[in-house]
């Protein structure tokens, strides 16, 4: 069964008779299998907390469909399985963070046996138990995005969706997330998540979507998506012949503090010909792997592609 699908997923804004002329999404079609961790890419404008907020129920499609496990998004029962976190959160200020997540925990009628035991845990996966007795007029963005994401998780959700939960966090706080949403896959939680932090989306995602102007450029497994550029040469030390004859056609070089060396090279015919041959001299010697682009560069081409044809 998909996670999420969409269906010619469509929306207008405005009235029928000025809505605009151009969607802000136009007709969606994606499916998403159960355990991924699917990253939701895009500029500023282009549909992405759109498609969060009609998957959230929260507006209508002017036209097509979104399912979640097989159900529209306004079932109750799928509803119950879903934890959200909207872009730039507000919360009340003059609750405290205990006395919000206990408001949570309520609606999502958590048993009360069991809903301080969770608040705890919770709490504790994002690294805010300290603070549980602070109001959260007194939070710094970071700390209402942990605070954020500790909502979005009491439920123990099956499908977990994020609207930039990356944004406000420093460097650190930023890997502490990362870790949280690979654990979330390990223990079986789907999640969909939008991001303008490419590095990090390469790094947790397994599949991906870009969206531009309402409209969908590509879908699906980054390795998949990401075009092999050429390939990666690992030599080991005291190899200096095969170093020094490999060298000056490679486009990157790097040697590491055991005395290896990693050579970049191009992807041409002749070039990958000749590493075989010498692979194959030197079986031990050596180490070939595929190098490709990062998702930055990609993410960048193909916008540029969609705004040249614009």
């Amino acid at each position: 069964m998909n996670v999420i699908e969409t269906r010619n997923l469509t929306k207008y804004y405005g009235h029928f008779i000025w809505k605009k002329k151009e969607p802000a999404l136009n007709r969606l079609t994606i499916e998403i299998p159960e355990g991924s961790v699917f990253g939701f890419l895009g500029p500023n404008g282009a549909g992405k907390t759109t498609t969060i907020r009609l998957l959230m129920d929260l507006i209508k499609p002017s036209e097509g469909e979104a399912l979640l496990f097989g159900e529209p998004p306004d079932n109750l029962d799928i509803k119950r399985h879903i934890g959200f976190l909207p872009d730039n959160p507000v919360f009340s200020s003059y609750l405290s963070a205990y006395e919000f997540l206990d408001i949570c925990a309520k609606l999502l009628r958590i048993p009360s046996s069991e809903r301080k035991n969770r608040i705890n845990e919770v709490s504790e996966i994002v690294k805010m138990t300290k603070h549980l007795k602070s109001k959260l007029g007194g939070f710094s963005r970071g700390m209402t995005q942990r605070i954020g994401i500790a909502q979005a998780i009491l439920n123990r959700p099956k499908l977990l969706i994020l609207d930039e939960p990356l944004v406000g966090l420093d460097p650190h706080g930023r890997q502490e997330l990362k870790d949280i949403i690979l654990e979330q896959k390990r223990n079986g939680t789907n999640v969909f998540f939008s991001s303008h932090i490419l590095s990090d989306v390469e790094k947790m995602c397994d599949r991906i979507s870009i969206l531009y102007q309402g409209n969908l450029l590509c879908f699906g497994k980054l390795d998949d998506l990401l075009s092999q550029t050429g390939s990666r040469v690992h030599i080991k030390h005291g190899e200096d012949e095969i170093i020094k004859d490999l060298i000056p056609e490679a486009t990157g070089t790097m040697r590491h503090s055991d005395g290896s060396w990693e050579l970049v090279f191009q992807s041409k015919p002749e070039t990958t010909l000749r590493l075989n041959e010498i692979k194959e001299l030197h079986p031990k010697s050596i180490t070939i792997t595929p190098s490709r682009e990062n998702l930055e560069d990609f993410f960048f081409r193909k916008i540029e592609n969609a705004q040249a044809i614009a």
